[in-house]
């Protein structure tokens, strides 16, 4: 990444900034993903908590997920686009940004599809992105940096 991402929600009363490298992209198919997106699946661009600066308001919501720890929902306040979730399995600061509220959502492309045993059938995968049934294996995905820059972040239990 040569420069910052930005972003904003559909109305413009939220806005952000990703001020360093995203640890990964994915594209996640699981059927909460579909439901909370109205879509086929969701890309999330993984990034550190503190490297995501946001201003305005936005509220949160609580949303099930498979591992049954659930996620936080953040959306704005006035048109209600959900801009980023916290998965609360992730036992370190970090956070998924929705990559389709990027102002370039271009400036990322999914690194891996993960929950493809819930994919809807009329949608094809490409053959040079690794996908798995479930979760992601960052072994497989993550690069070497993104994996110690996650190991090194402190825990929030």
């Amino acid at each position: 990444m040569t420069s910052e991402l930005s972003g904003k929600c559909a109305c413009g009363n939220v806005r952000y900034e990703i001020r360093s490298e995203p640890l990964v992209t994915q594209a996640c198919h699981c059927s909460d993903c579909q439901r909370t997106t109205g879509s086929a699946f969701v890309i999330h661009t993984i990034v550190c908590e503190e490297d995501f600066q946001i201003t305005g308001e936005t509220r949160m919501g609580i949303g099930p997920t498979g591992s049954g720890a659930g996620c936080e929902l953040h959306s704005c306040v006035s048109c209600g686009v959900i801009v980023w979730v916290r998965y609360r399995y992730h036992k370190v600061p970090v956070i998924a940004v929705r990559a389709g509220t990027l102002e370039n959502p271009d400036a990322v492309a999914p690194q891996a599809h993960i929950f493809t045993s819930r994919k809807l059938p009329w949608v094809s995968l490409p053959a040079d992105v690794p996908s798995f049934a479930e979760g992601v294996d960052r072994s497989q995905v993550w690069s070497q940096e993104s994996i110690e820059r996650y190991e090194s972040l402190p825990s929030i239990d």
